[in-house]
């Protein structure tokens, strides 16, 4: 999948995968705080104004 959303512009970086269980609360957390951390230094997202009518 991500190679394919590379070849369409879209940086991998942009797609997570995490098997976490419901019991993992703090994994969560930090994943979700990674992803965060990620997508504000990648800026938005380079497709935007295509999608946009």
């Amino acid at each position: 999948m991500k190679a394919a959303l590379e070849m369409f512009g879209i940086e991998k970086e942009r797609v997570w995968f995490r098997f976490i269980s419901a019991s993992e609360g703090k994994l969560f957390a930090q994943t979700v705080d990674e992803m965060v951390q990620t997508l504000k230094r990648l800026g938005p997202n380079p497709l935007k104004n295509k999608w946009e009518i």
